[in-house]
């Protein structure tokens, strides 16, 4: 039978838990597509650029999606940088 002590760690580490699930997550991979609209795991539809903030400059053409780390603020998705990955 565990202990008073043992019960007590157990229950703080689920409230920790608990509440670490329930924040929100901050940091996506996306993919700017090629009407430079961003699409998001978090959110279930492209969003239109002009609708959304960048730290980088989208060009005028795109040919084939763009990888691209992203930050959430509140509902509202931020372009930080290009996600490169290096081909064999």
């Amino acid at each position: 039978m565990p202990s008073e002590g043992v019960n007590k760690l157990l229950e703080e580490l689920d409230k920790r838990m608990t509440a670490h699930d329930d924040k929100p997550q901050i940091l996506d991979f996306c993919y700017i597509q090629t009407d430079r609209s961003l699409l998001t795991n978090k959110f279930p539809r492209a969003i239109p650029f002009g609708e959304y903030a960048s730290c980088i400059v989208i060009p005028e053409t795109i040919t084939k999606p763009i990888r691209v780390l992203i930050g959430w603020v509140g509902d509202d998705a931020t372009v930080i940088n290009t996600i490169w990955i290096r081909e064999e």
